[in-house]
């Protein structure tokens, strides 16, 4: 596949990890139009590339990202101005719901993907870490829903998905209503990170570290659970019993099953798994 991109990094690192690097480094990483849709493809193709198993997306240079380019969206959100308002509408809800797609598909990626933070990791940055499975900081790192300080209600995914990670929903109402910064403390204790280091080369490392660990198990096991953890966060329990049930009517026939309870019984090292 083609990950040639003008301000995406993308790299096989080797044993199924890869990484993807955003790489407007002069700029602290803010987004632009171009980068957004480039973001889309990228996890797409990761999505169905069979050499990769686990994802780590980190940014270039000083920080994570400052947020999204104004000029550049501003731009987008222009078109159509000589239009009437329904018309101009119509056209707002397919820009919107285009916006939306690279967050909707880091989550439904299949391959599980590692966000490695190091300072500013604000505005539309929300968007994308909140889609990740995992997420890791170093201390010095700055967060913000920034949103409602330019003028709008955050609509790519932040609003709806930091709710069902943080459990506290008054401190949810508090940063995204006010647009305040928070630190890595502040995210640790709240739960939007699991992990905070000292430095990038350390939370880089633990990263592909974790992208290791994954890559190296059933890709069939791997896929399987983050599909299914992202089926119950948004259903019943009955209703996820019933769903991992009719998944797993099939893909408890895989080979992958005997061949790690040899490995575990045997105490050598993992299979190497057919690619899914």
């Amino acid at each position: 596949m083609n990950y040639s991109y003008q301000y995406l990094l993308v790299s096989n690192k080797g044993n199924g990890i890869f990484h993807v690097q955003l790489n407007r480094a002069n700029k602290l990483n803010a987004l632009t139009l171009e980068m957004w849709d480039d973001i889309g493809d990228v996890f797409a193709k990761l999505d169905t590339d069979e050499n990769c198993r686990a994802v780590v997306i980190s940014g270039n240079g000083r920080c994570f990202t400052s947020g999204i380019d104004i000029p550049s969206f501003m731009s987008a959100v222009a078109v159509g101005e000589d239009l009437d308002v329904a018309r101009r509408s119509r056209q707002m809800l397919r820009l919107i719901e285009k916006m939306q797609f690279p967050t909707n598909i880091i989550e439904k990626c299949c391959k599980p993907v590692i966000a490695a933070i190091h300072s500013y990791c604000v505005g539309i940055a929300l968007d994308i870490i909140t889609a990740c499975d995992v997420r890791y900081c170093t201390k010095d790192s700055d967060f913000a829903v920034k949103e409602v300080a330019v003028g709008l209600a955050a609509d790519v995914g932040s609003l709806n998905r930091l709710p069902k990670i943080v459990g506290n929903h008054s401190w949810v109402r508090e940063v995204c209503l006010s647009a305040r910064h928070f630190d890595a403390k502040e995210a640790f204790e709240q739960g939007l990170v699991s992990r905070v280091f000292d430095n990038y080369e350390a939370v880089m490392t633990a990263a592909k570290e974790t992208a290791k660990a994954i890559a190296t198990s059933s890709p069939v096991a791997v896929q399987g659970t983050k599909i299914v953890l992202n089926y119950a966060r948004d259903h019943s329990v009955d209703e996820s019993l019933r769903y991992v049930a009719l998944w797993n009517m099939s893909q408890l026939q895989t080979d992958d099953i005997a061949e790690s309870a040899v490995a575990v019984m045997t105490k050598g090292p993992k299979p190497n798994y057919s690619k899914l």
